[in-house]
């Protein structure tokens, strides 16, 4: 995890790699705009860190949580980092207002084993934001980025996931509808493109940004054997209750 730590350090220092975090930034300060005086965790590889300064203000506490093993080197303004083991945070239950992940599932990994940690330090008002590539092509668009890497989802996926660690999407957003390469280029272009994209090319953006809030009953499936059965006593007499009012006897 370490080398994805480097990689991402060496992304986010070049010119593409600023640009970058300032388009999404925008995004996520839409999805959050005030943040004074709350707690923001950022999971992730490199602990969600290039984007948790552009959240909040001096009174935001902010904690960058590397996740898996190795040294954390790049400091974080205003904020505290950490290593930390994706199925066990060492945080105390309900502890934060808000987590961003990015960066933080990659290849094969199971996604419920950290949101599944991430919601149990989630408060109960707190919010989730998650910011993963399309897998409408997202990736290959991403190249030359440390999101081409991560684990690419469509929306019905996402909320399968999510409602399996008990939280529930509520609002969406995309960014990066033409090749990193090109979008990245400038703050002015970057946010161009994006704007066209999303009237000319709704759902094709390469990265998705879902904001989700903790549902204990998001994962309850609806019991339709026993629905059906309601249903069946509701309808159908009992067993017996036909002949008996044939007969003329009282049951």
């Amino acid at each position: 995890m370490q080398n994805a730590t480097l990689r991402e350090e060496s992304f986010y220092g070049t010119p593409s790699g600023r640009v970058c975090v300032s388009l999404l930034g925008e995004r996520l300060r839409w999805f959050w705009p005030e943040l004074a005086n709350q707690s923001v965790l950022g999971l992730g590889s490199g602990g969600a860190m290039p984007y948790l300064h552009t959240l909040g203000d001096s009174t935001t506490l902010r904690i960058g949580a590397c996740l898996g093993s190795g040294r954390v080197d790049m400091a974080l303004q205003h904020g505290q980092t950490c290593v930390v083991d994706p199925a066990g945070l060492p945080f105390e239950e309900q502890k934060f207002d808000r987590i961003v992940l990015v960066h933080a599932l990659h290849g094969r990994e199971n996604p419920l084993t950290l949101l599944r940690s991430a919601a149990r330090v989630l408060k109960d008002d707190g919010r989730l934001l998650m910011v993963v590539p399309s897998r409408l092509g997202g990736r290959a668009r991403l190249r030359r980025t440390p999101f081409a890497r991560d684990a690419a989802f469509t929306r019905s996926k996402l909320r399968q996931v999510l409602a399996g660690a008990m939280l529930r999407a509520e609002q969406w957003d995309e960014a990066v509808f033409l090749p990193a390469s090109q979008a990245c280029r400038t703050l002015r272009r970057g946010r161009r493109m994006d704007i066209a994209g999303k009237v000319l090319c709704p759902g094709g953006g390469s990265l998705i940004l879902v904001e989700a809030v903790p549902d204990i009953y998001s994962a309850l499936s609806l019991p339709v054997q026993l629905k059906k059965g309601w249903f069946a006593r509701m309808r159908l007499p009992a067993a017996g209750m036909a002949g008996a009012s044939r007969s003329g006897k009282t049951p």
